[in-house]
């Protein structure tokens, strides 16, 4: 789950770009566009011929995006770029339609993990060679990244941002329990949690209030002790395993033993970095882009970062994050790959993320290079990447209602277990 998904920044749509009652359509790059359309170029007197390319781009990264495609404007003055503002709720419905209509926009942001399923449906545009022509360095990225937007050797995706999960911890609130590092193993982690609640402290919480964000804990956990959702060619469900009933376990144990919040059903990611800044916890598992907002939220808070605690080690977790994409349907594939290889640049991709770039070249430079982001870099030693199966829309709900179910006690994490493998059976062997 990736993503500045998780980040303090406000999520707010600005999408109007050719609305078409009900839904977008006929997005075309050259038509003259309203509301969340901006023009990235407010000069006069700009040539006739001039092309214009259209770049879908989320509100988090709006004020980057606005001057990358400046100052590639005035390098390049026969290309004019629009901006178009998506938001985290509904970008993927929205982009969806607006690929798939002639004329399409040529780049938009999405997730590594939207990217197969997209390709899968014929409409993004192969990028290997179309992006080395226009200066896209692949050996610069990061090959699990790249592994994860490529079908069949071909991208179809440039990465620029690539992270996962780790943990916050209060350093105060851990010494008083007798602790001076985060414990390495699950089970420390469970004897620390005890000791903390013992002393009328909720150690931690769990974001079951989110769909995506509950899926995702519950998929770290499965990932650690070495389950796995489907089989590879996605035609038969694995959650009937003793790996996923001990990962689901996990979550429903922890909330019944009281280290856990009792109220982790109403709570997303966002509540709980809120909570542990101002701390109602003793820790939270959430990404690297949550350093730069404690510190300007809460400066006067003692925390410190370390690695997930696992089966007798350093657990795994889910990676994910975002990359640029070219429509099939796009108009100016030439012009628009020369605005990609250029917000793919190693300094651009550094300024693009709050978190970690997916260029080898980004990932040196000093600003990832600080104790609270150590850990992080540590943890993508033991990560896999978020489901990207092409059913995903439709077996992430049916997961989440058998975590739900396990946790209100309704059913056990077993038959939890049991149920959600024969409905997902039911989607998959269709």
């Amino acid at each position: 789950m990736w993503r500045k998904i998780l980040l303090s920044k406000s999520m707010g749509i600005l999408l109007a770009a050719a609305v078409c009652i009900g839904g977008l359509a006929g997005c075309g790059s050259d038509a003259a566009k309203k509301g969340d359309t901006v023009s990235a170029d407010k000069k006069e007197g700009g040539s006739s011929e001039a092309v214009t390319i259209q770049w879908w781009t989320p509100n988090w990264d709006e004020p980057e995006s606005r001057e990358m495609a400046e100052e590639f404007e005035k390098d390049n003055p026969n290309i004019k770029v629009e901006l178009v503002i998506t938001d985290w709720d509904t970008y993927k419905d929205k982009i969806t339609t607006a690929i798939s209509a002639k004329g399409a926009p040529e780049l938009f942001t999405i997730l590594l993990t939207d990217v197969k399923p997209f390709a899968g449906k014929s409409l993004l545009e192969p990028l290997t060679d179309l992006g080395t022509n226009a200066g896209v360095d692949f050996d610069d990225i990061l090959a699990p990244a790249l592994d994860i937007t490529s079908v069949g050797g071909q991208a179809y995706g440039i990465p620029f941002r690539y992270d996962g999960s780790g943990i916050y911890y209060n350093e105060t609130m851990l010494k008083e329990a007798g602790y001076e590092a985060f414990p390495k193993t699950w089970d420390e982690m469970l004897d620390m949690s005890s000791k903390l609640s013992e002393e009328g402290k909720v150690a931690f919480a769990w974001p079951l209030g989110n769909q995506a964000n509950a899926v995702t804990r519950f998929v770290q956990q499965l990932y650690t002790y070495g389950g796995e959702i489907l089989n590879e060619d996605e035609t038969k469900c694995l959650l009937d395993s003793d790996e996923a009933v001990t990962a689901l376990e996990n979550i429903v144990d922890s909330i019944k033993e009281g280290y856990a919040s009792q109220s982790s059903s109403e709570i997303d990611n966002t509540k709980m970095r809120e909570m542990f800044g101002t701390e109602q916890l003793a820790f939270n598992l959430t990404g690297p882009f949550d350093v730069d907002s404690l510190k300007t939220d809460y400066p006067d808070l003692k925390w410190k970062t370390a690695v997930i605690p696992g089966d007798g080690g350093m657990a795994c977790t889910t990676a994910n994050g975002w990359c640029v994409a070219m429509a099939q349907n796009s108009e100016h594939k030439e012009e628009a790959a020369k605005f990609m290889a250029y917000i793919t640049e190693p300094e651009n991709q550094a300024r693009l993320t709050d978190s970690f770039p997916a260029s080898k070249t980004a990932m040196e430079f000093e600003q990832f290079a600080t104790e609270e982001l150590k850990p992080f870099i540590e943890q993508l030693n033991n990560s896999k990447p978020e489901p990207a199966y092409t059913c995903w829309s439709e077996v992430e709900p049916v997961i989440y209602s058998y975590i739900q179910s396990a946790v209100s006690g309704d059913i056990t994490p077993k038959e939890a277990c049991i149920k959600m493998t024969e409905d997902i059976n039911a989607i998959v062997g269709m």
